[in-house]
């Protein structure tokens, strides 16, 4: 996961999936949403929540969470790191 800001000023969260397929690994983005510009460890993860939910997408299957981001955004990102391994139980993550 990622907060990057776009050239309007405005922060984005992307989300890479990295998965098995066949006989390799395949990339591909997941997510890319804007977020609130007072955007807290809270929201970040309730967008994801919320994103899972509506694709049918079930926690169990995140078993890994790399953070990749500003020091401004560690703490954030480490709030929802937390909360997604409160979701996703075996889930593993890197910064």
């Amino acid at each position: 996961m990622d907060e990057s800001t776009d050239v309007a000023g405005l922060a984005i969260l992307m989300v890479i999936l990295l998965y098995p397929y066949l006989d390799s690994f395949h990339e591909d983005l997941l997510l890319c949403k804007p977020l609130p510009s007072t955007s807290t460890d809270t929201e970040i993860f309730k967008l994801l929540d919320e994103f899972f939910v509506e694709n049918s997408i079930l926690w169990d299957n995140c078993v890994d969470v790399c953070t990749d981001g500003a020091k401004a955004m560690t703490d954030k990102m480490s709030g929802a790191v937390t909360k997604i391994k409160g979701k996703a139980k075996g889930c593993s993550s890197v910064h």
